[in-house]
């Protein structure tokens, strides 16, 4: 009895091991968390909004709240499918990062943390969670963006390239300028960023036209504007496929009147997923399970607003203390291996 005991163990070890080496599938997951600040006062960003003694009261209590909720919709989106990399913005700094890393509905999938304070006045940055299991971080970059019509920062692109089972695969994480101004008074700055982002995949591509790019973030824009369908270059996934061409996975959700973010009564999409052509690619050894990116959307992060009907839970509004999870949901896409 005691040998089949230790049989049986040592064939579930196997077992678990073996899925770890031989995964086929896994999940890129993008979230704005909007505001996702610690409580410590740094004296280098424009962040005293965020601390216990401003009229937004932000204590330890709450910043332990915004972690078990952030943690919890992570967790959620990757329960049944394991985390390849997670996307973040509207996140304060590394220790955030890893503070969220580190949560218990997280800490099983042993996270490793890309982060680096940008420019931006706020101090809030992007960051890239990715699995250490899985993934193999080669190199990363964090790209600057200027702003053309202002004497100030904002997010940098972070850029991150690494292998998975033989397959590399460069990612992007982006924030790019908001619309406070006006979307048209804006719209200069989210080109800059778009410029700066379309030189680096094409610096990729010059080198391997077949490269596997995988774009996120909050764009700041609905995959139909400007600065992404012309700036950036990224269009709906239709036949006949272009070698070397950005596909936008979120255009159908986005033509089907989903949501990532509600203004009122209007429906946006400005949380993305963009990849390149040899990830559509069905034939090939990587590629995406599907031509369209999902929005993860659970009761539990809903608020039923009495005029506008089911809006995101945010934690904030203005200086009002909510409790919910973020303004915005979060896209995920999958990635499917057949490499040995």
């Amino acid at each position: 009895m005691k040998k089949l005991t230790v049989l049986c163990i040592l064939a579930l070890c196997l077992t678990l091991t073996g899925y770890a080496q031989e995964i086929k599938s896994a999940r890129i997951v993008f979230y704005n968390t909007e505001n996702f600040f610690d409580t410590i006062k740094d004296p280098k960003t424009d962040d005293e909004e965020f601390t216990p003694g401003s009229k937004s009261h932000w204590t330890a209590e709450r910043y332990q709240t915004k972690l078990d909720h952030i943690s919890k919709v992570l967790s959620a989106i990757v329960e049944k499918d394991a985390p390849l990399v997670i996307g973040l913005s509207e996140i304060e700094n590394k220790k955030v990062s890893e503070d969220l890393a580190a949560q218990p509905s997280l800490k099983k999938y042993d996270l490793g943390v890309i982060e680096q304070d940008s420019p931006d006045p706020r101090g809030i940055d992007v960051a890239l969670l990715y699995n250490k299991k899985l993934l193999t971080v080669i190199s990363t970059e964090f790209l600057t963006v200027k702003l053309p019509d202002l004497d100030k920062g904002t997010r940098d692109i972070l850029y991150m390239k690494g292998t998975v089972k033989g397959a590399e695969i460069n990612f992007f994480v982006n924030h790019w300028p908001s619309r406070r101004d006006g979307k048209e008074t804006s719209q200069v700055r989210r080109f800059a960023a778009a410029k700066v982002l379309r030189n680096k995949v094409d610096q990729i591509l010059a080198v391997n036209p077949n490269a596997n790019i995988i774009i996120m973030g909050d764009l700041n824009d609905n995959p139909i504007d400007s600065s992404v369908a012309v700036a950036l270059g990224a269009s709906e996934p239709v036949e006949p496929f272009t070698a070397g061409k950005l596909y936008d996975l979120m255009v159908k959700p986005y033509k089907d009147h989903k949501y990532s973010l509600k203004y009122r009564d209007e429906n946006d999409v400005f949380d993305q997923m963009i990849v390149s052509e040899s990830l559509i690619d069905r034939s090939a050894q990587t590629h995406v399970r599907s031509m369209e990116g999902s929005i993860f959307k659970a009761k539990f992060m809903m608020y039923d607003h009495p005029k506008y009907g089911e809006i995101p839970n945010r934690t904030y509004g203005g200086p009002r203390y909510y409790g919910g999870y973020s303004d915005h949901l979060p896209v995920y896409i999958d990635v499917l291996f057949s490499r040995n």
